[in-house]
């Protein structure tokens, strides 16, 4: 008759320490909380809480075995001597899992030194196996490479077979005052098969733990590999949110180029105008103000950006601006797309900045339409009230999103913008199932009437 302990709480109760509480289960964790607030807050101290709960599951276990009168073997009665040597054994085989994390190997060892001790005096017919060497095997194999598990499993077995066969030979029962037991022929069977037993139990604990440290580094490398994922796209936006500034940078900067250009060209011809015709001098020096401040206004919305080299040879593009939308329109239809545009209201006169931030939102956003959802009509959409302008661009969604196309950080660049003149972008899916950017700019209170190039609706 075979009687072992349920060993699944061993494995249970084994994996505090090993890995965080989320990765330990709901029941880990649990018990964890319960410990701490027993003022149990380290791993050596779960490890005693551990060996003392076992020792209590023995002693009970036992117990019951010997009222229940299941602890006699082949033999109907045992000296008192036997019993008492089983019972202390089985409880000392319990204190090495103080140090099961400490010293996994050492632990491992000195269990199977009490178990060969307990098969050398158990009553013959009788196997009896405790929790301990079930939870050492596993902790070893969680905690130490494969080769050091395979040696230390080995050498636990052979510990406990040498314990089979001292058993079998009956030498220590005798010293106890134990009945002969089965005969030579009985004794090699009862050896081998305590041999058996220790091979499984040792082997299928080890092999779980073994898996389990597997399981537990498989993830640990899936978080690793997340987050460099995570800190790569951080990165790639990073850089993409610079790149754009200096794009914008150097655009303001032909901008300011353009503006002082002409306040020279003014402020010479006031110059010669002061004598001959002071109304118009006033007039001239009054539009240098204006334009002067202007131009401040845009500097100062991007203080520190810096400017790298311009796109063309000699870095003097003309600066695109909200005039130039229907330039845009039409190169989207040459394309071959269909872009229906509407403009409510009239074009307002936008700060140079403001004007270039509603021309590349635009660009973008039909770049944006053309390249995922191909084929698809395109909505452009201007509104110009007395204090705002509204850009509104929508397409459907694609039937099958390309998995191959590339994110591209356009719609990074265009939020930039807005947020650096003190607009709104709004982006994303609209119930209808289509796509929809927004941009909302604030305007000046002078806007000039210039109507967009094929502006009505199409």
């Amino acid at each position: 008759m075979t009687t072992t302990p349920d060993t699944a709480p061993a494995a249970t109760i084994s994996a505090p320490g090993h890995a965080s509480v989320a990765s330990a289960g709901p029941g880990v964790a649990t018990v964890r909380r319960v410990l701490e607030r027993l003022g149990v807050h380290t791993a050596l101290g779960r490890d005693v809480a551990l060996a003392v709960v076992w020792a209590l599951v023995t002693l009970a276990f036992l117990t019951t075995l010997v009222a229940a009168g299941e602890f006699y073997g082949a033999n109907r009665s045992i000296p008192a001597a036997q019993v008492v040597v089983v019972v202390v054994l089985a409880l000392v085989q319990q204190v090495p899992l103080v140090m099961r994390r400490i010293r996994p190997v050492t632990a491992l060892l000195a269990v199977a030194v009490v178990q060969a001790g307990l098969l050398a005096v158990l009553p013959t017919g009788l196997a009896l196996w405790t929790a301990a060497p079930v939870v050492t095997a596993y902790t070893v194999a969680t905690l130490r490479p494969t080769r050091v598990v395979v040696g230390a499993v080995l050498a636990a077995v052979g510990i406990e077979a040498v314990g089979a066969a001292v058993g079998a030979s009956a030498i220590v029962k005798d010293q106890l005052g134990a009945t002969p037991g089965l005969g030579e022929l009985g004794a090699v069977v009862e050896a081998l098969a305590l041999v058996a037993s220790a091979v499984l139990i040792n082997g299928v604990s080890a092999a779980v733990g073994s898996w389990v440290a597997l399981r537990r580094a498989h993830d640990r490398d899936a978080r690793a590999r997340a987050a460099e994922s995570v800190e790569h796209q951080a990165t790639l936006t990073r850089a993409a949110v610079a790149a754009e500034r200096t794009r914008m940078a150097r655009e303001l900067h032909d901008v300011a180029a353009h503006h002082l250009t002409g306040l020279v060209v003014q402020a010479g011809a006031a110059e010669r105008l002061v004598d001959g015709d002071p109304e118009r001098a006033k007039e001239s020096l009054r539009s240098v103000r204006a334009q002067g401040r202007e131009t401040l206004d845009a500097l100062r919305s991007i203080v520190g950006i810096l400017r790298e080299t311009g796109d063309g040879p000699s870095g003097t593009v003309p600066v695109p601006g909200l005039a130039d939308v229907s330039d845009l329109v039409d190169q989207a239809r040459a394309s071959g797309a269909v872009v229906e545009s509407q403009l409510d209201g009239t074009l307002p006169s936008l700060a140079p900045l403001a004007d270039v931030t509603a021309y590349r939102t635009v660009q973008e956003a039909l770049v944006n339409a053309r390249r995922h959802a191909p084929g698809a009509a395109v909505e452009l959409r201007l509104r110009a009230t007395a204090d705002s302008f509204v850009i509104v661009v929508e397409n459907d969604l694609p039937v099958r999103r390309d998995a191959s196309a590339d994110g591209g950080f356009g719609l990074v660049g265009m939020r930039e913008r807005a947020d650096l003149i003190g607009g709104r972008l709004d982006t994303g899916a609209t119930p209808e199932g289509r796509w929809r950017v927004r941009l909302e700019l604030p305007v000046e209170t002078d806007a000039s009437a210039t109507g967009l190039a094929g502006g009505g609706p199409e």
